[in-house]
């Protein structure tokens, strides 16, 4: 059984049986949230699945991708990440460049702000990470007009 088969049988069991997603876990042997995942990928098309299966993407990579709001948007994502055979970290990656694309501009100031600054301070810990494993890392900021500009430099070993 393919992961859209597996959902449809627990959509359809849950229907039948009148359990919850918590109760079919248990009998699975699965958690709960295992369950809600699964039956996430009942929101896709027969076109998306039928690619999704063509390209023998993982469940992994068809949730990741499932972020995005429109088949359309889905596809494109889909045939990108087959083309460049990305992993499931780097779909995900590229799929929270397309949802922060999509971020509405009307965000406030003070909002957007403490995103970047939240940006920042997860780049400093990488920064610190790889720096206490030995590898040189600088990160600078620096701003030019009205944009910031955030430099990571690696140094070679």
């Amino acid at each position: 059984m393919n992961m859209f088969e597996e959902a449809r049988a627990m959509s359809g069991t849950l229907r039948l049986c009148g359990l919850t997603q918590a109760e079919l876990g248990k009998r699975l042997g699965v958690s709960q949230s295992c369950v809600a995942n699964k039956l996430r990928l009942l929101c896709y098309t027969e076109g998306e699945e039928r690619e999704i299966l063509r390209l023998g993407l993982s469940e992994r990579h068809a949730r990741a991708i499932l972020r995005l709001d429109t088949p359309e948007e889905r596809l494109k994502i889909i045939e990108k990440v087959d083309k460049m055979s990305l992993t499931v970290r780097e779909t995900e990656a590229l799929v929270d460049s397309q949802v922060i694309k999509q971020a509405p501009r009307e965000i406030g100031r003070a909002d957007r702000l403490s995103g970047i600054e939240s940006f920042r301070t997860t780049l400093k810990k990488c920064a610190d990470t790889l720096t206490s494993l030995g590898v040189p890392v600088t990160l600078t900021t620096g701003f030019w007009g009205d944009k910031m500009y955030i430099t990571v430099c690696i140094e070679e070993i």
